[in-house]
């Protein structure tokens, strides 16, 4: 890792102005490791903004709503105000993803030069070229994992706040550390936790609502067992979110017996989504790749267009009668 994170160091120390961007719909892992990296990047001397597609906070869920207000010390640019930001010696930094479709605001890559890539999901066909460093551990738990590793490495101290939302964002990346972890993954754990995260805070900022809760219970009553080690959950409604199906995807992975979950729904644009996750036996990636999608062994997704629920349902089911 030193060899990356000296790499990183130098091609950061070229420019005075860096904007970071991370995916749709931020989850924690995804505004945590932003602001670890923002934090950083201000203890360096450098101009840092956190890419964000709008100033109406409400477009972000609960918990991702609660870091921005909470962290005060971040600056945000948005679609309408970053070229204004922008100069000669301005680099994009993008994590947590690699794919242009899934970025926050994709026409961003049209404008700005300077690119890097940081992620943890197994590398899709149709990542980001042209960068000046494009970097991928798919062994790594979380995108935490490594903005916490490169913290350490240069001894930042990342403070409390930020702290304590980059741990809740790696465990909901791990569900709640029982998915993809390893040793590197508890002792940066541990790290975040010896410079104050608060278990408290953590908390608060993982809580839900109850409506959410009980609309999502009402989901997995409706969920089936499926070549019996599959937990399967199809929405039937057409305004679901990719975080309703990751967290049902993950509750159902509770469920005795069950070795991989999978949830299907339409999102508003009318698009399918599956979430996939799995307790490691069954490659969900390789899965999810057969279905036009990908991401980790034991997390992954899809979307697919031009296509009904039923009908993708129907797909998910040849694909994996195929591998059972």
């Amino acid at each position: 890792m030193e060899t990356i994170f000296n790499k990183l160091t130098e091609i950061l120390s070229k420019y005075d102005r860096i904007f970071i961007m991370s995916h749709q719909n931020p989850d924690l892992d995804a505004i945590g490791s932003s602001m670890g990296l923002s934090h950083m990047l201000r203890e360096m001397k450098k101009d840092s903004y956190i890419f964000l597609k709008t100033k109406d906070k409400k477009e972000y869920n609960s918990s991702v709503r609660q870091a921005i207000e909470k962290v005060q010390e971040m600056e945000y640019v948005y679609p309408n105000t970053y070229q204004e930001k922008m100069d000669k010696s301005t680099v994009l930094v993008i994590l947590d993803v690699h794919q242009r479709e899934r970025l926050e605001y994709p026409e961003a890559l049209d404008v700005i030069e300077n690119v890097i890539v940081l992620d943890h999901h197994i590398k899709n066909n149709s990542y980001i070229k042209e960068t000046e460093l494009f970097y991928i551990d798919s062994t790594m738990s979380s995108m935490v994992e490594f903005i916490s590793s490169y913290a350490k490495y240069y001894g930042v101290n990342l403070g409390i706040l930020i702290s304590t939302i980059m741990l809740a964002g790696m465990e909901i990346d791990t569900n709640g550390f029982n998915l993809k972890t390893t040793e590197k993954t508890f002792e940066m754990a541990a790290y975040l936790t010896s410079m104050g995260a608060d278990s408290v805070l953590k908390q608060t900022l993982l809580k839900e609502s109850k409506d959410d809760y009980l609309r999502r219970a009402d989901f997995i009553k409706g969920s089936f067992i499926f070549h019996k080690v599959i937990g399967m959950c199809v929405l039937p409604v057409t305004d679901c979110s990719k975080e309703e199906l990751a967290e049902i995807a993950e509750e159902l992975l509770n469920f005795e017996d069950v070795e991989a979950s999978f949830a299907i729904g339409q999102f508003s644009d009318n698009t399918i989504g599956i979430s996939a996750r799995s307790m490691g036996k069954i490659d969900v990636c390789e899965i999810m790749k057969k279905m036009g999608g990908g991401g980790h062994v034991t997390n992954a997704a899809s979307q697919i267009s031009d296509k009904t629920v039923k009908e993708v349902e129907r797909m998910l089911k040849k694909k994996l009668g195929e591998i059972l």
